[in-house]
């Protein structure tokens, strides 16, 4: 067996994520499910940016989004809560299209995208469950986001559905080798703000891949699974701007895929080569930024300012923990503002959870076993960016704590992505400007998940409000 090379449409269909066209109708909270009493089998979970962990391949989370997904005709409907949705809604005003600004209500606006036969609320786009979704643009870190359950993302990533006889997980292998990254960083268009890599939905079909249709013995598509799988499951993804030499797992991978492809190319060649031609991309963007591209790199940042500043006020109302805890409940101070960059670890343990806080890899600065409702306050708090905070240390406390948090916290989130949805630069620019309105709030994304178990690098502090 020798491999080749092929484009990546041939072992691959590549499509956007779910585009709802009005997400403040499609989009639905667990309050507004609740308050209309909206059907479970109208519902379909999703996942957005702030549910998948950048710093794992395979996503063990749950979706915390659900899509209004409903195909009943209206006689039907009678009686549900999905039609008592529809009704309070449709009058609504829907979010104006940036190019006309054309007041519509939800339902005018939707029924202008309705196919003869359908109805307005019928979601416009189906819902694709995949094993394997893709960034549309990348900046340093080109790993694949893997679902070992098949799962739906929002357009801000594309599916990678592999041909018929082609086994996801042998694509997803080369998906996360080095030569994909190589192949994505040659063919990639660094025209978007700050130099980000942008392989777009109508451009990533072109990318020249290996062509793993060759791989026709078990054994060998047994050996390459394992050897992505040691990639998911021991590694976090690379960041080839700072790590010039992946970890072992890595080399192995990528081993295998040069031996079979019989190419006299050393992993050396093909690091050394990656790395310049990413650091040259990013040069080039600096230089642009300076001379000539200036104006969209403040666009980003003026625009991630602007909703960040929208945002501040409702995350600066209350303060997590405190103002979430019963008066007079025990709470426990906690004081890490002299630290730096925080590195924190969480691991459940059947009713408990070990918790571990450092400055650094090295100076540990707590260490101990909680109850794991007291373990995700503090967790919270820090990922809220706070340092010097109080949390409760009785277990209903924390639980209640936590309980109205998870009922305040979405309202930032849907505020924030309502702003970058909203912004003037454009779908391909909302995830740098989502990335940089968490910076400016010193958010950690890990904090809109229901629970944070694993490791996570904090690289900026918020001062306590």
């Amino acid at each position: 067996m020798k491999l080749g090379v092929c484009n990546l449409d041939q072992i691959a269909q590549v499509s956007l994520g779910f585009k709802s066209l009005q997400n403040r109708f499609f989009y639905v909270s667990k309050k507004t499910i609740d308050e209309f009493g909206i059907e479970k089998k109208y519902l379909k979970p999703i996942f957005q940016l702030a549910d998948l962990d950048a710093n794992k391949y395979k996503q063990t989370g749950k979706a915390t989004q659900r899509v209004f997904y409903c195909k009943a005709k209206e006689p039907d409907l009678h009686g549900t809560g999905a039609l008592r949705y529809i009704r309070a809604m449709e009058k609504r005003p829907a979010a104006e299209k940036k190019q006309t600004g054309k007041h519509q209500t939800i339902k005018a606006a939707l029924q202008a995208q309705t196919s003869k036969g359908g109805t307005w609320y019928m979601p416009k786009a189906q819902l694709h469950q995949m094993n394997i979704w893709l960034r549309k643009a990348f900046n340093s870190v080109y790993s694949p986001f893997i679902f070992d359950t098949a799962a739906s993302v929002d357009q801000r990533c594309n599916y990678v559905l592999p041909v018929e006889g082609v086994e996801w997980k042998v694509l997803a292998a080369f998906l996360t080798s080095s030569l994909f990254a190589l192949s994505a960083e040659s063919f990639g268009s660094a025209s978007m703000g700050a130099g980000a890599l942008e392989l777009a939905t109508t451009m990533i079909h072109g990318l020249r891949v290996v062509d793993v249709r060759h791989i026709k013995d078990s054994g060998a598509k047994e050996d390459l699974i394992a050897l992505g799988e040691d990639v998911w499951t021991k590694t976090t993804p690379i960041d080839w701007n700072v790590d010039g030499l992946p970890p072992k797992e890595v080399r192995e991978l990528d081993k295998w895929f040069l031996s079979q492809m019989g190419t006299k190319v050393t992993l050396d060649r093909l690091y050394s080569d990656l790395v310049a031609t990413l650091r040259s991309r990013l040069t080039v963007a600096e230089d642009k930024g300076v001379q000539t591209k200036q104006g969209q790199q403040i666009d980003i940042g003026t625009v991630a300012l602007s909703v960040a500043e929208t945002v501040r006020p409702l995350l600066e109302s209350k303060r997590f923990p405190e103002a979430f805890v019963d008066k007079g409940g025990v709470t426990q101070a906690l004081n890490f503002s002299s630290a730096g960059k925080l590195e924190l670890e969480c691991r459940p343990m059947m009713e408990q959870a070990i918790l571990i806080v450092r400055n650094g890899p090295t100076e540990l600065l707590l260490e101990g076993q909680y109850p794991r409702s007291v373990a995700q306050v503090i967790v919270k708090a820090i990922l809220m960016g706070r340092r010097d905070f109080s949390y409760p240390a009785e277990v209903k406390s924390a639980e209640a704590a936590l309980k109205e948090f998870s009922k305040w916290l979405p309202k930032v989130l849907d505020q924030i992505a309502a702003g970058c949805e909203m912004s003037a630069v454009g779908t391909s620019y909302e995830e740098d400007v989502y990335e940089a309105v968490l910076e400016m709030l010193h958010l950690d994304r890990n904090v809109f998940m229901p629970e944070f178990y694993g490791e996570v690098r904090m690289h900026r502090s918020r001062p306590s409000l």
